[in-house]
């Protein structure tokens, strides 16, 4: 990693103009709800994804700096490792994922960032919650088998603002299944999606760009932690 990388503990954050994208996708339920975002960075992308006085937010940043920015933001926010921060399962209405790009620990582990930010987070957000997932599309491969046993409704979309392109970044949507759901899939259903998500990394330039008109809404359930 650059040494500027470095400094940022591989924060890249998402240009905003692709959160505007991401947010049009989404409806809030009429009653209070909740987002978290359990690698904030300055709060920014967030802030615009959750931009409805309805969803009470929070984050989790190990960086003080940026903890600090994301506070100013409106979000309650703890400062430390996502990691380490214990949370009841089964609490949030949705969650925004954007793991950091750490190339320095050695390209083996850091293919695995994105499957254990997944692993560790979605068992926070509640069955019929949205799971929005920004990834490098090299990186998808990892979280197929997670992907497709417990969450339906999936979309990929390829983001298009330069920076995005610069880590041909994917926008990932779908919505957690309940238990009764899991319990029916079959194992050709499980197969065909994850052959499917295995194969976005070798097709990037035919999935379709995050639009700027939503072809698809998520609606989030209502309650919070």
């Amino acid at each position: 990693m650059r040494l500027a990388g470095r400094e940022r503990l591989g924060f890249y954050p998402l240009p905003i103009l692709e959160a505007v994208r991401i947010r049009r996708f989404l409806r809030f339920p009429d009653h209070l709800c909740s987002a978290l975002d359990p690698c904030i960075g300055d709060g920014a992308a967030f802030a615009a994804i959750t931009s409805d006085k309805k969803v009470s937010r929070y984050g989790i940043e190990l960086d003080t700096g940026r903890a600090e920015q994301a506070r100013a933001t409106g979000v309650a926010v703890i400062h430390g490792n996502c990691f380490d921060v214990q949370c009841p399962v089964e609490s949030f209405s949705l969650i925004y994922l954007n793991p950091p790009y750490d190339f320095e620990i050695g390209e083996e582990r850091s293919q695995r960032m994105e499957k254990l930010f997944l692993e560790h987070a979605y068992r926070w957000l509640k069955p019929g919650g949205i799971l929005v997932l920004v990834v490098p599309a090299k990186r998808i491969a990892d979280c197929t088998v997670l992907l497709s046993r417990h969450f339906r409704d999936i979309r990929v979309y390829r983001l298009t603002e330069p920076e995005s392109v610069r880590y041909a970044q994917l926008a990932v949507f779908g919505v957690r299944r309940t238990r009764q759901e899991r319990d029916r899939l079959g194992d050709r259903e499980i197969i065909q999606a994850q052959l499917w998500l295995a194969s976005v990394e070798r097709e990037v330039q035919k999935l379709s760009p995050l639009p700027l008109e939503p072809d698809h809404l998520y609606a989030a359930p209502p309650g919070g932690p």
